[in-house]
C-alpha cells in the first residue's frame, strides 16, 4: 500500500516543518528521535509539519479545494465542471486516490509526532499542559483525517501507529470503530487543547469539539451532538460575523472569530498558498481555472434581499475582463452562477491593486468550520430532539438575519422545519464541503441526485444507489493490498 511504503521518520527528517501561524520559517532536523527532541520548540515543529500536510504542497487534500469538489461537487449545490465526469457520476479509481495518499501521510506524521512527542521528559516543555496541549492538536489532526476518509470511502484501515514495513496488509475498520477511536480520541483533545490558538488555523477545544458533533450528526446521535454542540457555545469564543457577508471571506478577516477551524495558507509565496481560491471560478471572470460554479436551482432559492448574494452571484458587472461582461449574467455566459467566496478578487491583502499581482498565490484560507454551521447544527438537533421549539427558531432565525432575511415562519411542524435547515444549509455553506453528508443525512441523496442529473440534462444519467455514497477504493491500494476489500463501485 502506497502509506505503508513511505518511510515516515526519513518524510520528517526531509521535510520542512512549516507553523501555520508564525513566520514561515524553515527548521530541518539531522536526526529524529525521543532522545533528539530536546525542546517544546521540536515538539511543536513535529506538529506544524502534521498541519503542512493538510496542503501537500499547495495542492492536494485541502490545499486546492479537493475536499469540497469531493463532496459538494457531487451534490446539487456546486457544478463541478463541463469536462468533468464526477457531478456525472461516472466515477473511476483516481478521482479520490490522492486525498487518500495524503490524508495517510497526514495520519502517519500525527502518529509519529504522538510517540515522539509522549517520549519526551516533561522537563523539555513550559508545563505539562503544553505537552498535552501539542498532543491534543496530533489527535485532532488525524481524526480530522479520519473523518475525511471515511466520508469519502466508507470503512479504511485504522493505524494508530507510524509504520514503513510494507509487509503490513492491513484490512478496513469497521465504521462504527473508527468512529469510537476518534471519539475517545478528540474527547481527550478536547480537555487538553486551549480554547483559543494564535489565529483559526490551529486546533482548539472547540475545533475539536465541533468534530465530534460532526462525527454524532454522520451517526445521528442526536443527544450526543447536542451536547458537544452546546460545549462549542458556552465557550464564548465564537460569534457570526456582522460586516458585509462577503467580507467574512477577505484575506483581511481570514481570522474572525466565525472561523472555528480553517486550513492556513501559510504564504503568498506560489509553493505556500493555499491554491484552493483558482478551483472555483471561471478564467474570464478573475483567471480562475475551474468551470465550477452553483447550479440555477440553488441560485434561485436566494431571495434577492439575502447578503449571500455576495457570494453566490449571477451578476457579471465586476468580471475581470470585458468580454464576459457583456454576456451580463452568469446563467448567460455558463449556465450557472458563480460561487465568488474564493475569487481572487478577494485577495485584499496578497493582491489589493490587481488581479495578476501574486498571481496564484494567495492568503485566502480554506474554511473546515465555521460558527454559522453550529447555530444550523443546534437547529437540527433542537429539531431532532424535541420538534421545532423557540431554541431551535432562534439558532436558524440568527444565521437568517445575519444574512438580512426575516426569521422563518412561525408553526412550522418537524418535517417542514427540517426541509427549511437543510435549505439553510445549502445556502449558507455552499463551496465548505457540506452537502454530501446532509442529504445523507436526510435520507434524500439517492432521490436528490438522481433528479439532479435529469434537471442538468446531462447525457445518460444514472439512477443514484446508495453505492454512491462512497468513492472507489484506488486502484493501486487494491492491486498491493489482496486484504484491502473494494466499495461497490470498484470496477
Amino acid at each position: 500500500m502506497k502509506y505503508l511504503r513511505i518511510k515516515i521518520l526519513s518524510i520528517l527528517l526531509a521535510l520542512t516543518c512549516l507553523s501555520c501561524e508564525n513566520d514561515l520559517t524553515e527548521e530541518l532536523k539531522g536526526s529524529l528521535s525521543a532522545s533528539t527532541l530536546v525542546s517544546e520548540s521540536d515538539a511543536r515543529a513535529l506538529v506544524d509539519g502534521i498541519y503542512n500536510q493538510m496542503l501537500t504542497g499547495g495542492w492536494f487534500y485541502y490545499g486546492s479545494g479537493q475536499m469540497v469538489k469531493l463532496n459538494d461537487g457531487i451534490t446539487d449545490v456546486m457544478v463541478e465542471g463541463r469536462t468533468s465526469n464526477l457531478e456525472q457520476y461516472h466515477w473511476t479509481e483516481s478521482h479520490a486516490d490522492m486525498v487518500w495518499s495524503s490524508a495517510y501521510v497526514l495520519i502517519n506524521r500525527a502518529n509519529t509526532a504522538l510517540e515522539l512527542i509522549e517520549g519526551m521528559d516533561e522537563s523539555s516543555f513550559a508545563s505539562a499542559d503544553a505537552k498535552a496541549a501539542l498532543m491534543g492538536e496530533a489527535l485532532f489532526l488525524r481524526s480530522l483525517a479520519y473523518f475525511d476518509l471515511t466520508g469519502l470511502f466508507g470503512a479504511v484501515p485504522l493505524r494508530l501507529g507510524a509504520t514503513s514495513d510494507p509487509n503490513e496488509l492491513p484490512s478496513r475498520t469497521p465504521e462504527g470503530e473508527v468512529y469510537a477511536q476518534l471519539i475517545s480520541d478528540l474527547e481527550t483533545a478536547a480537555e487538553d487543547l486551549p480554547p483559543v490558538q494564535d489565529g483559526v488555523g490551529k486546533a482548539t477545544r472547540g475545533a475539536a469539539l465541533t468534530l465530534l458533533a460532526k462525527i454524532a450528526f454522520r451517526q445521528k446521535e442526536w443527544s450526543s451532538a447536542e451536547g458537544y454542540i452546546d460545549q462549542v457555545i458556552d465557550l464564548g469564543v465564537y460569534d457570526l460575523f456582522e460586516g458585509q457577508y462577503g467580507a467574512l471571506f477577505y484575506e483581511s478577516n481570514r481570522k474572525d472569530n466565525e472561523f472555528i477551524f480553517v486550513v492556513m495558507s501559510l504564504g503568498a509565496e506560489y509553493n505556500k498558498s493555499n491554491h484552493h481560491i483558482k478551483f472555483f471560478t471561471p478564467w474570464g471572470y478573475d483567471t480562475g481555472w475551474s468551470e465550477t460554479g452553483v447550479p440555477l436551482q440553488i441560485y434561485n432559492m436566494l431571495d434577492p434581499s439575502d447578503a449571500r448574494n455576495d457570494v453566490i452571484e449571477n451578476d457579471l458587472s465586476g468580471a475581470y475582463y470585458a468580454y464576459v461582461r457583456d454576456y451580463g449574467t452568469a446563467a448567460d455566459w455558463k449556465g450557472f452562477a458563480l460561487l465568488t467566496k474564493y475569487s481572487g478578487f478577494r485577495r485584499d491583502v496578497t493582491a489589493p491593486n490587481s488581479i495578476w499581482a501574486n498571481y496564484a498565490s494567495s492568503a485566502l484560507n480554506q474554511p473546515v468550520f465555521r460558527y454559522a454551521d453550529i447555530l444550523l447544527m443546534k437547529a437540527e438537533v433542537e429539531n431532532e430532539l424535541n420538534g421545532p421549539t423557540g431554541v431551535a427558531y432562534n439558532a436558524i432565525n440568527a444565521v437568517r438575519n445575519r444574512a438580512g432575511l426575516e426569521g422563518l415562519p412561525t408553526g412550522l411542524d418537524q418535517g417542514a422545519f427540517r426541509t427549511a435547515i437543510l435549505n439553510e444549509r445549502a445556502l449558507e455553506l455552499v463551496g465548505e464541503g457540506h452537502r454530501k453528508d446532509d442529504l445523507i443525512r436526510h435520507g434524500v441523496f439517492e432521490s436528490t441526485m438522481t433528479q439532479y442529473l435529469v434537471d442538468q440534462n446531462y447525457p445518460n444519467p444514472v439512477t443514484v444507489t446508495q453505492d454512491y455514497r462512497v468513492y472507489p477504493i484506488p486502484r493501486q491500494e487494491l492491486d498491493l493490498n489482496p486484504n484491502m476489500e473494494p466499495n461497490p463501485l470498484n470496477k
